[in-house]
């Protein structure tokens, strides 16, 4: 079920999991590319055909949007216990987000020259998220309050309704305590066409956000440029870093998390210093599997990608994670600080024993939103600078016009734009 190995960095199935990436078969980008020409050509027309055809959904039937009376009766549905835990992660969130947003500056200059740096909000977002296999409520507030923050006006929701045209209560109701009442009754790729080009019943928006199936994230591939996408999810991966005094039972069940999302190409993945160590880790997979009833759930990911690998040093582990990138690392590591430090890329880290992941997928306030497959190499989690942008004001004075002319003048005749040197040239 879970592979134990000596590491070494020609190992294949350490090979194996660098070479991991997310991908869609060409069939998939075929389907999607048809499906966002049709939206964009006959609007509401196709829009509606699509969520007939995949979604089996009526939208003349069921209504496009939820109504009053659908967020009401998701607030008599849900539990006292789920509102009061969506209060609490929804309080860490609006805590730590805060604290991203970016400042705008002033500087002034000599000769009245004065250079500002401005924010402002994005102006519309649409959010997906699957509703119909799991209504995935932690994601659906992973990505508002971030937007909310920035103070972004218009903010739409999409999610896929279930055959009788209703949608999970407690999508709903985390959707109404945020206060973001545009939600969409439709999905998938004819969904993320419709909110980026526009029809006649759904408005067109700037940003695109959110989890979603192959076609979902081909379609946010293909979308990009005529809208901005967060970025092309892929499937969870977890790499632990742990010593000989590693509780195995803790790192067994950090390491089932993430295998449990269940589609074979999540990565789970502990380095540990021992033998004896791995062993004792194995083991409590299996036992844990078995009394937990998930073995199912997590057998394709761990036979793919869920290894144990026995390495000489921390540090050769540090090493083999930097290499991964992977979108989650923990440290359960007596002596962390030195480690923390060298650990540069993943999307996050968790630190210690009692940090395990859940607390960053549900709770603690940080965004789950995290860069898979190797690119945390080059990219970061969602923020709230996800949905500001940032621009200058540059107030040039006359006289610092003509006092540094000249060196203008040279450096846009040097790149052959003459007009460019003749702006300049006039005003002097």
């Amino acid at each position: 079920m879970v592979t134990i190995s000596k590491f070494s960095k020609e190992n294949v199935r350490y090979r194996n999991l660098l070479k991991r990436r997310s991908s869609s078969s060409a069939e998939v980008e075929a389907t999607v590319k048809d499906v966002l020409q049709n939206v964009k050509e006959k609007g509401d027309e196709a829009l509606y055909s699509y969520m007939k055809q995949f979604d089996h959904v009526n939208i003349n039937e069921i209504g496009l949007f939820v109504s009053e009376e659908e967020f009401a009766r998701a607030r008599d549905m849900v539990s006292e216990e789920f509102k009061e835990s969506v209060k609490r992660a929804c309080a860490n969130l609006f805590r730590f987000h805060k604290r991203q947003l970016p400042k705008g500056f002033t500087e002034e200059y000599e000769d009245g020259v004065v250079l500002e740096r401005r924010y402002t909000p994005i102006d519309s977002l649409a959010v997906t998220v699957p509703g119909n296999m799991a209504a995935l409520v932690s994601s659906l507030y992973m990505n508002l309050i971030p937007a909310i923050v920035a103070g972004v006006p218009n903010i739409y929701i999409l999610t896929k309704p279930r055959a009788d045209g209703t949608i999970d209560e407690h999508l709903l109701y985390v959707a109404d305590y945020l206060n973001v009442k545009n939600y969409y009754k439709i999905s998938g790729a004819q969904g993320l066409a419709a909110v980026a080009y526009g029809t006649e019943t759904v408005k067109k928006v700037d940003v695109i956000a959110g989890p979603g199936n192959n076609y979902t994230q081909m379609a946010k591939k293909l979308l990009f440029g005529e809208v901005k996408i967060d970025f092309i999810a892929g499937p969870s991966e977890i790499a632990i870093i742990a010593d000989e005094a590693a509780n195995p039972t803790f790192i067994a069940a950090d390491m089932m998390s993430q295998a449990e999302h269940g589609t074979g190409f999540e990565a789970s993945t502990t380095f540990c210093l021992s033998e004896t160590q791995a062993q004792k880790i194995k083991s409590e997979i299996l036992r844990l599997c078995q009394e937990n009833h998930l073995t199912e759930a997590t057998k394709r990911s761990f036979e793919n990608y869920g290894d144990i690998f026995v390495v000489d040093s921390i540090q050769e582990a540090v090493d083999a994670v930097n290499a991964i990138a992977p979108e989650h690392a923990e440290l359960l590591l007596d002596d962390y600080e030195g480690v923390l430090s060298q650990l540069t890329n993943a999307g996050a880290v968790f630190v210690g024993a009692y940090s395990t992941e859940p607390v960053g997928d549900y709770f603690c306030g940080t965004n789950h939103i995290l860069p898979t497959c190797g690119t945390a190499r080059f990219s970061s989690g969602m923020s709230v600078s996800e949905f500001v942008r940032g621009y200058s004001v540059i107030r040039y004075s006359e006289t610092a016009l003509k006092k540094n002319a000249d060196y203008i003048v040279q450096l846009a005749e040097s790149e052959g734009m003459h007009a460019h040197a003749l702006a300049v040239k006039v005003r002097k």
